[in-house]
């Protein structure tokens, strides 16, 4: 069978991460609602937002190290977006918050099968442009990112929960488009999983750790600090949307500034300001403050991914996937943690606090020796 035209590839992967990553922001936008309805705190709304990526965290080595001995990306890909859509109907069903921590489980499942099968496979395809094409592919997610809060509190606020019958329907339909048209030569991979596990990928994914804590941890919350601030639920979720869209363009020119830039120095700068502008936010909330934040979290996600996709050896999905389940990792642990402050200490000291992890991140990608082809 004829393989997929490069452009074609880069596209519907790009669409598949808005689909994978818009799933993945479906929870936070009805997190206050959540609370009233469940009488929860904060620690354990945190915990929900925690399931899916914590079950992401665990499943996503072993799930990459199997695709790529088996040489089946394609057919993961599918069965991912199709469990995404089965799990996201059950939890619409829901009648209890137990029964939500365990259909949010299942949601995770689905999450484990996108990112290091995608990436490894444009990684193949974009030797010579990994950045930029990863920073394209990124801003699928981003835009998916920006339309969960948006979508879902549209959604919520004309239906209610029945609205959230309706998100069922993309992962159907993405898994359709791959069936349809992603065509892809694989090959089984027979290095051992071992060869993967490298000093190098373990200090790209303690420093990729930083970008959960803001993009998922800080963002599982922002809804809920901007209704806490007087905004209504809808427009929380509005404004949540426009810090998040700027991933859009933030991650595909984060992506071509690594290539000629080196990846470190994306980095570094990023997670600075990153943590400098939420400061600035916390002190003086407006709009304008919240659009540059999003903008420096979302530049260097791109980065991180190329950086793991050089890391060494020929096992690249696997490579990623080391990395991605440090990420998951730290998605797992910042809504619980983030949750827990502000039960503590509030949402102003909270948020402050995690700014601590952006500097720390910053110090620590200094440690990252450059691969020979970067500049830096």
């Amino acid at each position: 069978m004829k393989k997929t035209p490069i452009l074609v590839l880069l596209f519907t992967l790009a669409f598949a991460h808005f689909i994978n990553d818009w799933y993945s922001m479906c929870i936070p936008p009805i997190i206050p609602v959540i609370r009233k309805l469940y009488t929860i705190n904060y620690f354990q709304a945190g915990i929900l937002a925690t399931m899916p990526y914590l079950a992401a965290a665990i499943l996503q080595l072993p799930v990459a190290h199997f695709t790529e001995k088996r040489g089946i990306r394609k057919s993961v890909l599918i069965f991912g977006f199709l469990i995404l859509a089965i799990s996201y109907f059950l939890f619409s069903f829901s009648g209890t918050y137990m029964l939500m921590l365990i259909t949010a489980l299942f949601i995770g499942v689905g999450l484990s099968a996108y990112h290091p099968q995608a990436i490894g496979i444009l990684s193949f395809e974009f030797k010579g442009r990994k950045g930029a094409a990863l920073g394209i592919h990124g801003g699928g997610g981003s835009l998916g990112f920006a339309a969960g809060p948006i979508v879902v509190g549209l959604l919520f606020s004309w239906m209610g929960f029945k609205g959230l019958h309706l998100l069922v329907i993309p992962g159907i339909v993405m898994a359709l488009l791959i069936f349809f048209l992603i065509h892809i030569e694989e090959k089984p991979i027979t290095s051992s999983f071992k060869s993967a596990i490298t000093l190098r990928i373990l200090l790209i994914g303690f420093v990729a750790m930083v970008t959960p804590f803001f993009s998922r941890g800080v963002t599982a919350f922002m809804p809920a600090f901007l209704y806490y601030k007087g905004e209504t639920l809808l427009m929380a979720n509005l404004y949540t949307g426009f810090m998040l869209i700027v991933g859009v363009a933030a991650q595909p020119l984060g992506g071509f500034l690594s290539d000629i830039l080196g990846r470190r120095t994306v980095i570094v700068t990023s997670y600075t300001l990153s943590g400098i502008l939420l400061l600035l936010f916390v002190n003086h909330p407006c709009l304008s403050i919240l659009i540059i934040y999003g903008f420096f979290v979302f530049l260097p996600v791109a980065v991180r991914h190329a950086f793991a996709a050089e890391a060494g050896g020929k096992k690249i999905d696997t490579n990623i996937a080391v990395m991605y389940t440090m990420v998951m990792l730290g998605s797992s642990i910042s809504p619980a943690l983030i949750g827990k402050l502000i039960d503590a200490l509030g949402f102003e000291i909270a948020f402050s606090i995690i700014t601590l992890v952006a500097f720390a991140g910053a110090a620590l990608a200094l440690f990252i020796k450059p691969v020979k082809n970067e500049s830096i």
